[in-house]
């Protein structure tokens, strides 16, 4: 019986990309940090009023229904 391994994509750039992203983090300040965090929050801020959105509406629906 003859043992099949699974052929994986080459994904060492991606681990290369993401050890050199940990490396600049590091490197920064805890205030560049922070601003950092805070750019990142509102880059998803959409994302989130988005998601209460439909579960408002999703729990509307459910409401309904009963």
């Amino acid at each position: 019986m003859a043992h099949r391994f699974a052929q994986y994509p080459d994904n060492s750039s991606i681990l290369a990309q993401k050890a050199e992203g940990r490396r600049q983090r590091v490197a920064l300040s805890f205030a560049e940090k922070l601003v950092l965090l805070d750019a990142l929050k509102e880059r998803v801020e959409p994302i989130v009023q988005s998601r209460e959105i439909r579960r408002q509406q999703q729990s509307r629906l459910i409401l309904n229904q009963t």
